[in-house]
Parts: C-alpha cells; sequence; structure tokens
C-alpha cells in the first residue's frame, strides 16, 4: 500500500489525501444511515421563490381585479341611478294623474252648484211668467171701454167708472212690473245657464285631462317594472362577480353594497348640513352677532318665500314658514294608521283599504287623526304648514319636487315617523314600507298639517 501524500507545507497538515477522503466521505455515509435508521425520510426540497416575471403577473392580476371591482361598482351605481330616474319619472306621472283627478272632482263640484243655481233660476224665471200671465189677464178684463160702458149701466154711475179705472191702472202697473222682474230673471237664467254650460265644460276637460294622466301614469309604470326587472338582474348578476373579484359571499357582497350605498348617502346629507352651518356662520359673522338670530331667520323666511314658486296663493295654502299645524299626538295618531298599512300593496290612484299609493296612504293616516287633506303630494304640501328640515316631528310629511325651489314639481309624499326614518307607499312592486328618510335623497320640503 502507498503511503499517505505528505503535504508540502510540513508534517503536521490537515489535508488529507484522496485516498483518506474517499475514506472519510464512506464512514460519513455509514453514519448518516445509522444514525437515521429505515424511517427517516428524504431532506425536503428548498423552497420555491417566486420570479420577478411571477411576481409581475400577479400584480397585474390583482390590479386587472381591482379595475373590475371599480368597474362593476361603477355600474351598480349607474343601474342604482337609473331605477331613481324611474322612480321618479313614475311617480310624477302618478303625481299628474292624482292632481287632475283632484281638478276633476273640484271641476263636478263647481259643475253640480253651476247647475243647481240656473236650475233655481230657470223655475224662478217660470213662476214670474206665469204671473205676468195672470196679471195680462186681469188687465184685459180691465180694459178702460169695457169699465166706462159698464160704469154709465151701473146703478152707482160715474162713482164706480172711478173706481174701476184706479183698479184697472193698478193692475197694469202690477203686470208691467211683474214683467220688468220677468225680463231680470230671464237675464239671470241665462247667465247662469253659460254657467254651468261653462262648467260642464270644465268637467269634461277636466275628465279628458285626467283620462290623458291616467294613460300616462299607466304607460310610465309599465315601462319602470319592466326596466326594474331587467336592472335588477343586471345588478343581480354585477353583485355575483363582485362577490367572485372579492372572494366573498354574494349574500354579503349584496349587504355590502347596500350598505355602502346607505353611508354615501348618509355621507352626502352630512356634508350639505355642515355646508350649510359654514354659510349661516358666514352670514351671521358679516351681519354681526347682535342680529344674528334675529336676520337669519328673516332671511330664512325671505329666502324660502322667495324660492318656493309655489301654488299655495292660488290653492288657498298658506305660504309663511312656521310653527304650527296639527298637535303631535295627532302626529302620533297618524303614524299608528300609517304603520298599521305596512305590508299592503302600492297601486296608483288607491287610498285604501287594502293598497295605496303615496298621497293616499298620507291623506287617510291624517283623516284618522281628524284633517282632512286633499288626494294629491302637491295639494297637501300647499295645505299643511310649512316646516323645516330640524322642526320635523312624528307624523310631519316629507317631499321631493324635481325642482328644489317649486312645490308645483313635488311628485311625492312619506311620513315622518321618527329616528330618521319614514313610513311610505313607494311604488308599484313594492309594498307600504320603512325606510331611512333619506332613502330617496334628501326631501326637498317638509310639512306639518292642520
Amino acid at each position: 500500500m502507498e503511503p499517505p501524500d505528505v503535504d508540502s507545507s510540513g508534517p503536521c497538515s490537515s489535508r488529507p489525501g484522496r485516498g483518506a477522503r474517499e475514506t472519510l466521505a464512506l464512514l460519513i455515509g455509514v453514519a448518516v444511515v445509522t444514525t437515521a435508521g429505515p424511517a427517516a425520510a428524504e431532506p425536503p426540497d428548498p423552497p420555491s421563490i417566486p420570479s420577478r416575471h411571477q411576481v409581475e403577473v400577479a400584480r397585474g392580476r390583482a390590479a386587472d381585479a381591482a379595475a373590475d371591482v371599480g368597474q362593476v361598482q361603477a355600474r351598480l351605481a349607474e343601474a342604482d341611478a337609473r331605477l331613481r330616474a324611474l322612480d321618479v319619472a313614475a311617480q310624477t306621472a302618478v303625481e299628474a294623474y292624482d292632481t287632475a283627478v283632484y281638478g276633476r272632482t273640484k271641476a263636478g263640484r263647481a259643475a253640480r252648484a253651476a247647475a243647481a243655481r240656473a236650475d233655481r233660476a230657470r223655475r224662478q224665471v217660470e213662476e214670474r211668467r206665469r204671473e205676468v200671465a195672470r196679471l195680462a189677464v186681469a188687465d184685459y178684463s180691465q180694459d178702460g171701454r169695457l169699465t166706462e160702458i159698464v160704469a154709465y149701466l151701473d146703478a152707482e154711475g160715474p162713482r164706480t167708472m172711478l173706481d174701476r179705472a184706479s183698479t184697472a191702472s193698478m193692475v197694469s202697473t202690477s203686470a208691467n212690473n211683474a214683467y220688468q222682474r220677468l225680463r231680470a230673471g230671464q237675464a239671470v237664467s241665462h247667465v247662469l245657464a253659460q254657467e254651468a254650460a261653462a262648467s260642464a265644460g270644465g268637467v269634461r276637460r277636466r275628465a279628458a285631462e285626467a283620462d290623458r294622466a291616467r294613460q300616462q301614469a299607466v304607460a310610465a309604470l309599465s315601462t319602470q317594472t319592466r326596466a326594474v326587472d331587467s336592472i335588477e338582474a343586471e345588478k343581480a348578476a354585477l353583485v355575483a362577480r363582485l362577490a367572485d373579484l372579492q372572494n366573498i359571499s354574494t349574500d354579503l357582497a349584496a349587504k355590502r353594497q347596500a350598505g355602502l350605498a346607505e353611508q354615501a348617502r348618509r355621507g352626502a346629507e352630512a356634508a350639505r348640513r355642515r355646508a350649510e352651518q359654514a354659510e349661516r356662520a358666514r352670514r351671521n359673522a358679516d351681519r354681526g352677532q347682535g342680529r344674528a338670530d334675529d336676520n337669519g331667520h328673516k332671511d330664512h323666511k325671505s329666502h324660502e318665500s322667495k324660492n318656493d314658486n309655489d301654488g299655495g296663493r292660488k290653492h288657498g295654502g298658506r305660504t309663511s314658514p312656521g310653527r304650527g299645524g296639527g298637535s303631535s299626538r295627532q302626529g302620533e295618531l297618524a303614524v299608528a294608521y300609517a304603520l298599521g298599512q305596512l305590508g299592503e300593496p302600492y297601486v296608483f290612484g288607491a287610498d285604501g283599504p287594502g293598497s295605496w299609493d303615496c298621497s293616499g296612504l298620507t291623506m287617510r293616516a291624517w283623516e284618522n287623526a281628524g284633517i282632512s287633506m286633499p288626494h294629491f303630494a302637491r295639494g297637501q304640501y300647499w295645505q299643511s304648514q310649512r316646516i323645516g328640515l330640524g322642526e320635523v316631528r312624528p307624523g310631519d310629511l316629507l317631499f321631493w319636487a324635481s325642482n328644489p325651489r317649486d312645490s308645483n314639481t313635488i311628485y311625492h309624499v312619506a311620513m315622518y315617523i321618527g329616528n330618521g326614518k319614514m313610513v311610505q307607499a313607494p311604488r308599484p312592486g313594492r309594498d307600504v314600507e320603512v325606510r331611512s328618510m333619506f332613502y330617496m335623497g334628501r326631501p326637498t320640503h317638509f310639512a306639518r298639517p292642520r
């Protein structure tokens, strides 16, 4: 056997020769096998480290998913906006119908009153005509020539002739007066007959308007119903896609979307209030704190009176804002009645029992509390006492208008029940329900029935 290699660096070098290395390796291998035993597993593979390309691809996918989420949420918001526009269009059409029906009913009452006046005038003319006829006969019987002949033949002679002449003169005067009354009665009767005819024509026009409004409301509601079904199906698909992108359940995604929408509405309302408070504070600072409260209240009145171009004066309603109206107890009674109709269906033009439209529900609720109102939202606002948002209490009415400055554009009414909630009859396909008072956006008008 060859001697081991010797390191030229010195006699005690630790570097083994080739044979020694082979022997050492063999011994180490045997030791490992002996120690591990037959049940030992092979050492695990080292963890794989994603490449830069894999990281970039994953980042791209995440960005695409985030973009998809944004697109889905935008499409959901757009679908909600379309639903809202359909609601407004349908409610506006229904309000036009309710207003037309009210006008037709009012015209009908006026026409019946005019017809009654004309009928009384005709009967009076007939009575006066008979009176004139009687007096004319009497006048004829007192003809002057006949009286003169009879007088000479009569035993009493000229005295009787004078008496009869006086009687004839009186009969003639009475007949003339009766004739003048007849002429006056005929003139009045003619005017009243024309008025009755005009009123009847007004009823026909109002009825035609109501028929057109009904057709338009039916068309708008039919369009809304078809579109709502389509949009709701679209929203369901979008929510499912959103749930898939966010790796959550569809039910959770739907709840989250509804919560975000409500949060956005509340945020917008809070921002609006803060802006109004800041504007009031600025105006008060400009005018001086000493007159801030009084002038601020007056300016508020002036602003409402100037900007609310309503039909209150034309329809007999007061236009000045302030406190008043029904009592809080009456408001509680109205709320209790309205809540008693929860779950009953919306039917346009309906005022119970069992089905309702928006103004039909509020009308009957306040009728239950002892206050009568017309069956259309604008009329309810015009008749009621205007109040501000900070004054609302249970039973007060909330209104929405296309133009917040013009109550002639009011298209929906609901009832405030407290704690920021309202009860309403919303639209076909939905029943009487309780919602946040800002569910449809901030109400544009507030009023308390009286």
